[in-house]
Formats: structure tokens, sequence, C-alpha cells
């Protein structure tokens, strides 16, 4: 047992090494192999503990930053604050604790074979898994655009069944060393899959660069980021982050803007992020009267964040500022942030609101997809920080003609911590997914604008807390991809195989042990 769990350890060393912002992305291939190994041979309740180890240790790498949202944007008490994040990490430990007995139950390491039905079983395991923020180990290879082109066809749970699969199958190269058959087998398809996937990736990147480099005006977009670094105050929070300023601060917001409109009169659009301290959307609001100002003076639309009251809460809205000065429409955010932005379950629980009690008031939008429309005749896909993590509701906003998609983000909850570098390498793949531009505007940094072929723009990341304002041209292909189209086919499709296949197998022994005893 200790060597298994040393291997779950190195593991989870070879994680932390690899996830955004990792110093080795490329180690995604290989940070499974130990955990295959110590799943060998082994039976499903020490599978089940093994998993569990693995993806707790993997959760606790990934977002132990969660520590500092729960104190700072719930004010949870600083040990309340961990013991609900390592509770979390133990939560969304499940599907690996899962994978691992199943492992152990049907042996899937000992065979060729077995390692395929082990890659699609940990890929539907973490796909369908209701996790509070959706990301994994291969979102590591996000800033590796021939790697990760694959997802145009399949999403992300593509990328994950080939990663998964190179992960075992070197496993089983390790494990067939000593019998050279196997280990030939093993490593052949290791390398034939990452093989493949480069090839499509070159492939894809050239047919997209050559297409980019002679499209005119009228394929492109250009949106000013407003960066404010607004920083964080609330009843019982003390300043954090930013440290010079106050909540006149808000006028960093009117001061970048004119300095965007200044150096960049061309722009479709302006758009602020999502704002830690919030103001409403009533048009009698004096820092929206003056962006309405600007927006008539210069005549570029801006897209900001408010709150809309209601007697049933408050809506976190992305308002459109017409070129002529008028309010309107705005977008509801559809996705809440659970226990920041509400608490699941509080109607039936209010008990709730004593363990969490700054949790805010929001509540999430009537479902409706609205693009909000910019200059050049382009749609704006809004999605309000959290959204952008769902590919499905960005599929949603893509099918009704969205040309480009505009993420408002504020992460300044999270301080000096990963979260906003990882926030923002899973909002890449929606880039790729859908072969459209993607604009993270940021309060307090991270912030980047990605073609549809998942590049990021040279210079354009923003740094942290940091107040500025950049802009920069996107190409708005012509077409839109086959994961636009289909969505998941490919993830039902191999969830479908993958429980059948599984179902017939147990079905055939079982009913092999009732002939033998007959």
């Amino acid at each position: 047992m200790i060597r298994r769990l040393l291997l779950i350890l190195v593991s989870a060393a070879l994680f932390a090494l690899c996830f955004p912002d990792g110093p080795l992305p490329l180690l995604a291939f290989i940070c499974l192999v130990p955990f295959g190994l110590a799943l060998e041979r082994t039976s499903a309740r020490t599978g089940l503990f093994l998993g569990g180890v693995c993806g707790f240790c993997f959760w606790v790498i990934a977002a132990w930053w969660l520590a500092n949202g729960f104190y700072f944007y719930v004010t949870l008490p600083r040990t309340a604050a961990w013991l609900w994040t390592l509770a979390g990490c133990l939560l969304a430990a499940v599907p690996y604790a899962a994978f691992g007995a199943l492992c152990g139950r049907f042996g899937w390491m000992r065979t060729f074979s077995g390692r395929i039905r082990a890659a699609a079983a940990l890929t539907v395991l973490l796909s369908w898994y209701p996790f509070l923020f959706p990301g994994n180990y291969v979102h590591s290879l996000y800033a590796m655009p021939p790697v990760v082109q694959v997802v145009d066809l399949g999403g992300v749970p593509l990328l994950l069944f080939l990663v998964n699969m190179i992960n075992f199958f070197l496993a089983g190269a390790v494990l067939g060393r000593s019998g050279r058959r196997g280990f030939t087998a093993d490593l052949s398809a290791a390398l034939l899959a990452g093989f493949l996937m480069v090839v499509y990736g070159l492939f894809r990147l050239h047919g997209l660069h050559q297409v980019m480099a002679v499209a005119d005006d009228t394929r492109r977009v250009r949106v000013v980021s407003v960066q404010p670094d607004l920083p964080l105050r609330r009843a019982g929070v003390p300043y954090l982050f930013g440290e010079t300023g106050s909540m006149n601060d808000l006028d960093a917001l009117l001061t970048l803007s004119a300095e965007g409109i200044e150096r960049f009169p061309d722009a479709d659009v302006i758009v602020w992020p999502e704002l830690p301290s919030g103001i409403s959307c009533n048009p009698d609001n004096g820092l929206l009267r003056a962006a309405g100002e600007l927006a008539g003076q210069s005549g570029i639309p801006f897209i900001i964040n408010c709150y809309d009251p209601v007697d049933a809460g408050d809506y976190n809205t992305a308002l459109l500022i017409r070129p002529n000065g008028a309010f309107g429409p705005g977008y509801r955010k559809r996705i809440l942030l659970p226990f920041g932005e509400y608490l699941p379950g509080e109607k039936r629980l209010p008990w709730l609101r004593r363990l969490f009690p700054r949790a805010l008031h929001y509540i999430p939008g009537d479902g409706n997809v609205r693009l909000l429309p910019v200059g050049g005749g382009r749609r704006g896909i809004p999605t309000l920080c959290y959204e952008v993590l769902f590919s499905g509701h960005v599929r949603e906003f893509v099918a009704q003609g969205g040309d480009v998609i505009i993420n408002l983000v504020d992460d300044v909850w999270f301080g000096e911590s990963p979260a906003s570098a990882i926030h923002m390498a899973l909002a890449v793949f929606r880039a790729v997914e859908f072969r459209l531009p993607l604009v993270r505007v940021t309060n307090s940094g991270n912030g980047v604008f990605v073609q549809p072929t998942g590049e990021i723009v040279k210079g354009s990341r923003t740094p942290t807390f940091t107040p500025l304002v950049t802009s920069f041209s996107l190409f708005v292909p012509p077409r839109r991809s086959l994961y636009a189209a289909c969505g998941n086919a490919f993830l039902i499709f191999l969830t479908v195989v993958w429980i059948g296949e599984t179902a017939v197998k147990i079905c055939l022994k079982r009913f092999n042990k009732g002939v033998a005893k007959n």
C-alpha cells in the first residue's frame, strides 16, 4: 500500500507542475501514469481509496485558493473557509474514487483494451460529474495550440479522452516492459495518438492562418478592454489588493474609457469588467450617465456590468449602452456562482444563511439568449465571469449567431493566487471549441485577447493589479466548428458505448457463473 500511495503522490506532483500556469504543461500527458500503475492488480475497495486520495490531492493543488474566496467574498472565518474548501475538494474527488473502484473491479490496467476502457471511464466520469469549477489536467495545455485543436470536433471531452489514453498506454508500456510485445503495442499506441493530435492541430492552424492572412476588415472585430483594478471593499472586509484606492476609483472606469476612445477611435465596442463594487443599472446613476455621454460623443457602444434590483433579489447584468448613448438591451447572468452569488437550496434549508451570512442574493436570468450588438454588425456573446466555463451555455449563444465571446471577469476576491490564471486557461478553450474570438476583460489582471485558433494575441495578457486599457483586432471566421453544430455528441457516444459494453460484460459474467453452477 505504501508503494501505491507514493505513486499517487508522484501523480499529484506531476499535476502540480503542469496545471495552469505550471512550468511544464506537457506533463499532462504523463501525470496519470503513476496513478495507473498504483491501480494495477488492486481490489475495488483499495482502488476506491487510491482514486479518492489522488482526486483529493489534485483538487487541493488546483483549488486551494477557494479558501480566499470563502474568506473575502463570503466573509467566512479563516478556519471555516479552509474547512469548506477541503470539503469541496473531497466532494470533487468522487469521480476519481469511482474510477479507482472500477479499475480494481474490472482490472482495466492489465490489458491493452482495458486501458482504452479506463480512458473512456475516466473521461465519462469527469465530464458528467457536476463540478463547481469544471477544470482538469488537460486545461494545462491551453497555451499549446497544436495540441488542443481537436476540441473543435468533440469539445474538451475528446481532448480528455485522448490524453487519458496516452497516459494509460504509457502506464501499460511501463507494466509491460518485461514483455517486449506488450511494451511495443502500448508505446506505439501512445505515440500514434499524440502524433495524430498534433497533425490535426497543425493542419487546422495552417488553414485558419491562411484565411486570417487575407481577411479584410469586415471579418475583424476590435474590442477595447478596460481594466480598472478596483479594490475590494465590502462590509466587514478590509481593503484588499487595491492598496491605493477608494470607492471613488469607479471614476477610473471613465478615465480609462476616454483613453481607449482616444487611442482606438475605430473600436467596435468598449467593455468594462465585472466589478467588485456593484453599480446600479438605473439610468439615473451618475456613472451610467457619464458612460452614456462618452458613448454618444464617440459613437462607440459600451458593455458594462451593473446590478438590476427586483423584489426577489438582484440580477447580475451586462448592459449595452448604444452608440447614441441609449441604454439596453441587457443580458442577465444565468449561471450564478454557488455560495458566492446565491446559496444552493436556501429556500428548503434556510439555516444555510447562518453558515454563509454574506453570500449575495443574486437571482438567475430568465434563460433567454440575448446577444449584444456591437459595431461592424457584430453580435457579442456576453458571459459574466463564471459562465464562460460552461461550453453548453456558450453554445446556445453561438447557435443564435454570436460573433465574439466577451467575458466580463472579476477575480480580485482570490488575490495573488493562481485562480485568475486558471480561470483564463479554462476560458481559452471556448475560442477553439466554437471557432470564435474571445476577449477576457478583467478587473484585476490576466485579461486576454484570443484568436479563434486558441492563440492568445502576443502582448494582450494583462498584468495583475494594474489599471490599463488594451485593444487588439480579432478575426471572425465565416464558419463555426463541428462542435458548435453537434455539441457533446462525442461524449454522449462514448458514454453509451462504455456503459453498454460494461453492462454486457457484467451480464455475460453472471450468466457464465450461473451456467457453471448448474
